[in-house]
C-alpha cells in the first residue's frame, strides 16, 4: 500500500479526503510518528492498543479541506495524546494549525474550561485563571492541560513526510501563543510574518525596556523574572501585557532548507 500511496500524486488534503476511507486514513496516520504509537503500546497494522479497540480518531469530511487526528492511550481519556489539525492555506500549501502533545499520565489543569463550565478555546477566547495560576506553578505553558512529552520534533518531521506526498516543499504552521512560535523556531521553522514582531517582543522583555518594566507583579503572570524563559513571557503576553493582541504571526518549515532563526537567542524555554 505504501508504494502506491507515493504514486498517486495528491496534491490537497481535499483530495486525500474523497479517497476511500481506508487510503484515506493509512495516509493520515502517517501523521503519528511511531515515539507516540510507543507511549500507547499501539501497533500500526493493527490499530490495536492496550487491549482495546480504535485508539485513533480520524475526522475528515468529504468535501473538505482540513482534518483533525486524534490518537487516545485509553478509551476514558479526557485528552488525546496528540491531536492535530490540518488543512490548507490560502496559498494552497499545507498547514499545520493546532498541535497537542500530551503526558496522559501526568496531572491535569482545566485552563480548557471557565468557571462557569464554558470552553474557553485554550484560553483564547475566555480563562480561568485560578487553573492557569496552577499550571504556571506547575512549570506548564499557556493553553496546556497537561504537560507535553517532548516530541514536538518528531510530530514535524512525521509533517514533513506527509506534505512531500502532497508534492509540497514547506507548509505553514500557526503558532497560538509566543511559546509555540519559540518551539517551532528551535525545530528550524521559519517565519512566514511576523519575525520583525517577535525581534520587538525580545528587545521590549530587554532590562529596562517596556514589556519587561511591566512584570510589576500585578498578577502572577506578571511576576519579575518571567522575561527569563519562552513560558514566563507566554503567560505574560496571554495575560495582556502587549499593547496589542497576540496575531501577526505565521510561521513555514521548508524540510529541504531548514531555517536558523532565533529571536530569543540564549533563552531558556
Amino acid at each position: 500500500m505504501s508504494g502506491r500511496l507515493e504514486s498517486m500524486r495528491l496534491g490537497s488534503i481535499a483530495e486525500i479526503n474523497m479517497l476511500p476511507a481506508r487510503v484515506r486514513d493509512e495516509i493520515y496516520l502517517r501523521l503519528i510518528p511511531d515515539p507516540l504509537l510507543a507511549v500507547v503500546s499501539l501497533d500500526r497494522q493493527t490499530l490495536r492498543g492496550n487491549g482495546w479497540h480504535v485508539p485513533v480518531r480520524i475526522t475528515a469530511p468529504d468535501g473538505s479541506s482540513w482534518a483533525r487526528v486524534e490518537l487516545w492511550a485509553r478509551p476514558d481519556d479526557r485528552d488525546p495524546t496528540l491531536l492535530l489539525d490540518v488543512g490548507m492555506s490560502g496559498f494552497a500549501v499545507p498547514e499545520l494549525s493546532l498541535v497537542q502533545i500530551n503526558d496522559p499520565s501526568a496531572p491535569r489543569f482545566a485552563i480548557d474550561r471557565d468557571e462557569d463550565g464554558r470552553d474557553t478555546l485554550l484560553g483564547t477566547a475566555c480563562r480561568n485563571e485560578v487553573e492557569e495560576g496552577r499550571a504556571l506553578a506547575a512549570g506548564l505553558a499557556p493553553g496546556q492541560v497537561r504537560r507535553g512529552l517532548r516530541m514536538l520534533g518528531a510530530v514535524l518531521e512525521s509533517m514533513d513526510e506527509f506534505c512531500r506526498l502532497l508534492g509540497s516543499e514547506f507548509y505553514l504552521l500557526e503558532p497560538l501563543f509566543y511559546h509555540s512560535a519559540i518551539l517551532y523556531e528551535r525545530r528550524h521553522c521559519g517565519y512566514f510574518i511576523g519575525r520583525e514582531r517577535m525581534e520587538e517582543i525580545d528587545a521590549g522583555f530587554q532590562p529596562g525596556e517596556e514589556l519587561q518594566r511591566r512584570l510589576d507583579g500585578s498578577s502572577p503572570f506578571r511576576g519579575q523574572g518571567l522575561e527569563r524563559t519562552a513560558r514566563g513571557r507566554s503567560w505574560a503576553i496571554h495575560d495582556g501585557i502587549l499593547a496589542d493582541s497576540w496575531e501577526g504571526v505565521k510561521m513555514f518549515r521548508a524540510p529541504q532548507a531548514l531555517s536558523r532563526i532565533s529571536t530569543f537567542p540564549g533563552g531558556a524555554y
